[in-house]
């Protein structure tokens, strides 16, 4: 369940949390959470944990948390890594090259042809793991 933009998702699960709660006393008092005298203090509460969960904690991701995302983070490092080598390959090809000597052209082309081009991008996770700490 996503967490939503405001405190009602919280207040709600605290709400439902003290309801099963009094609901296994002897008699059952669960209805007692709609009152509306006792809903601004769920309100409340609730405004408390979502401030917790969106302003004070910390989102952590690591690889024991999101394998996939970080796999991902390194599969793109590795690919700007070749495309760095590529762009020194050509740079190197074209600086060797003197277009004034048309015997030039073919070691050019040879050295342009023998790049290694890199492979595709791969494809992005679709979500995030993490933790809040």
């Amino acid at each position: 369940m996503p967490l939503g933009p405001d405190k009602t998702v919280c207040a709600t699960e605290l709400r439902e949390a003290m309801r099963a709660y009094l609901d296994t006393l002897d008699p059952p008092a669960g209805s007692n959470v709609d009152k509306p005298e006792v809903r601004p203090n769920f309100d409340a509460l609730g405004q408390g944990v979502y401030k917790i969960l969106t302003a004070d904690a910390e989102t952590v991701s690591d690889t024991a948390a999101d394998s996939p995302y970080w796999t991902y983070v390194t599969a793109l490092r590795n690919e700007v890594e070749q495309l760095r080598a590529f762009a020194a390959g050509v740079r190197a090809a074209f600086t060797s090259w003197d277009p004034a000597n048309p015997a030039t052209n073919a070691a050019l082309r040879t050295a342009i042809t023998g790049l290694a081009v890199p492979g595709s991008t791969p494809a992005a996770p679709t979500t995030q793991k993490g933790r809040l700490r």
